[in-house]
């Protein structure tokens, strides 16, 4: 065994020798030969940055890159399979990967990720439809609306640098893209690379990049789960190694349009009007108008992808959360099924009411499965039909959505009023407004050491108040500490309603009411 011990490092010291010129240290040596595999947890929708293709390859920049750093190293990659980011970020928290790739760094991630050196970093534009005017200032615009996909490490400070601007959070960054081209919303923001890639490859013919945000960076690196700073220092130095080419080449494999920075932006104007003018007086011809009917038609063609790719990742949230909601039950249905084939198999007697009582069980946890996959249906179901619905029932609908959480975080839900209230609206649009607040008071409760956990919810014909007992504070002129209540209060104004929000030594209420309703209970 000494001797293959011998053997063993001296083929790790010739691999070290013949990847790279790299140092490890006796430590980082024995790190890699007992950590055969790592594995990397990934974006599976960020094209051209990473994306995993149908056949489950993982590929783009990030993939590239990650690929020739571990090959420095070396390390032997395990690429997990998710559908969506935010199912990654949930395996990544569950420790079922080493490490994230291609991650920008927040101050949430910090809080369980250590980060390695910078992997790649380009800078974001505001992109726009094509009839939109060219932004020379953004702290000018007024009354303009600005769409970010959740979880954007910039919505706090574009919310803080631009108070002019309305912005909202949205599901996906495909989701504002779609806003955009459809006249919902004026701009978004994305990655330049993003934004050089879609355009090349999707001719996006009615959008246009209207403005260079050099000051807000996109920086992406590696996110290392727990705290193993040995697999942090041997990435750093697989970073290092990269190389300049190599960089370059890995990008202009997928976004050859690339903007140079120290380029002055007056001179890039300049050479667009110039280049445009010449076009027209090119093209002011009948040829120039067939031209146009083929833009539009393929325009047509773009943005029934677009409203494809919004069903396809709206899908593949609906049944990511199905089958958040359906372990338990599923689990519960495996364990009865489990003991009857044991009473079986030993020939065991079964009473016939125990037999009664798990059948019973089956099928209440059936009924359930079903209940759930048909709210979600409903609620996923795009709608702009306006009707009377009873508040209590959407409720409960709407809590259904999260009732796994409310189990896991062991929150007792009260509710209390007029059950056969009822309000006049879109369903769904109510529905999520009363799901982000609930949302919002769960994050409270995971932020907070309170012994009692209980979520009160209370329904009047005019006014429904949903207050937690997770001694939070939340202001009527903070919104952005609560997740989506931007969007929350824009929903309402159309239904001439708003929030409003009352804090005391228990923790917040917030309330939805109308408008003009001038008197507040006490809390």
């Amino acid at each position: 065994m000494k001797h293959l011990g011998l053997v063993i490092l001296f083929l790790y010291s010739s691999l070290y020798a013949f990847a790279s010129s790299i140092e490890f240290t006796e430590q980082e040596k024995a790190y890699i030969a007992t950590n055969p595999i790592i594995r990397v947890c990934v974006n599976p929708t960020l094209a051209p940055f990473e994306f995993l293709t149908v056949e489950g390859k993982y590929q783009g920049i990030g993939a590239e890159l990650l690929e020739h750093v571990a090959a420095k190293i070396p390390l032997n990659l395990e690429i997990i399979q998710t559908y969506s980011w935010k199912e990654s970020l949930e395996k990544a928290r569950n420790n079922d990967c080493d490490i994230v790739n291609f991650i920008p760094q927040t101050l949430e991630f910090n809080k369980w990720l250590l980060f390695s050196d910078p992997l790649f970093s380009d800078y974001n534009v505001l992109l726009t439809r094509s009839e939109h005017p060219y932004i020379s200032d953004v702290h000018k615009l007024v009354d303009e609306s600005l769409a970010l996909g959740e979880n954007s490490a910039l919505y706090e400070r574009l919310s803080h640098d631009f108070p002019n601007l309305t912005i909202f959070s949205v599901e996906t960054p495909e989701d504002a893209i779609f806003l955009v081209l459809n006249k919902k919303i004026d701009m978004t923001i994305r990655s330049s690379t993003i934004m050089s890639y879609t355009i090349r490859k999707q001719g996006l013919l009615n959008l246009k990049i209207a403005a260079i945000l050099e000051e807000y960076k996109n920086i992406f690196k590696i996110g290392i789960v727990g705290n193993n700073e040995i697999l942090r220092d041997l990435l750093n130095k697989g970073i290092a190694a990269l190389t300049a080419n190599e960089r370059e080449e890995i990008v202009n494999t997928y976004s050859p349009i690339v903007f140079d920075k120290k380029f002055d932006k007056k001179v890039w104007y300049f050479l667009i009007t110039i280049f445009l003018s010449i076009v027209l007086i090119l093209l002011w011809n009948y040829t120039l108008r067939k031209q146009v009917k083929k833009a539009i038609a393929i325009n047509l063609v773009n943005q029934k992808i677009m409203v494809q790719q919004a069903k396809q990742a709206e899908l593949g949230q609906l049944i990511g959360n199905i089958s958040h909601q359906w372990r338990e039950p599923l689990s519960n249905l495996s364990s009865i099924n489990l003991m009857m084939i044991a009473f079986i198999e030993y020939n065991q007697k079964i009473d016939k009411d125990f037999l009664l009582t798990k059948f019973k069980e089956v099928e209440n946890t059936l009924d359930f499965m079903s209940q759930t996959m048909q709210n979600f249906l409903e609620f996923y179901k795009p709608s702009t039909v306006q009707q009377y619905f009873t508040i209590y029932d959407a409720m409960q609908q709407t809590l259904s959505l999260v009732e796994t959480n409310i189990l896991a975080y062991k929150i007792a839900i009260e509710i209390q009023g007029d059950r056969e209230a009822q309000v006049y609206g879109i369903k769904n649009e109510y529905m999520q407004v009363w799901l982000n607040l609930i949302n919002n008071a769960i994050r409270a409760f995971q932020q907070s050491n309170v012994p009692t956990k209980v979520i009160h919810i209370t329904i009047d014909k005019d006014v429904v108040k949903i207050c937690d007992s997770a001694k939070g504070f939340i202001s009527q002129s903070d919104l952005s500490k609560g997740i989506g209540l931007t969007m929350c209060s824009t929903i309402l104004k159309k239904y001439d309603k708003k929030l409003t929000f009352k804090n005391s030594m228990e923790g917040v209420c917030v309330s939805i009411e109308p408008s003009s309703h001038e008197h507040h209970t006490p809390i």
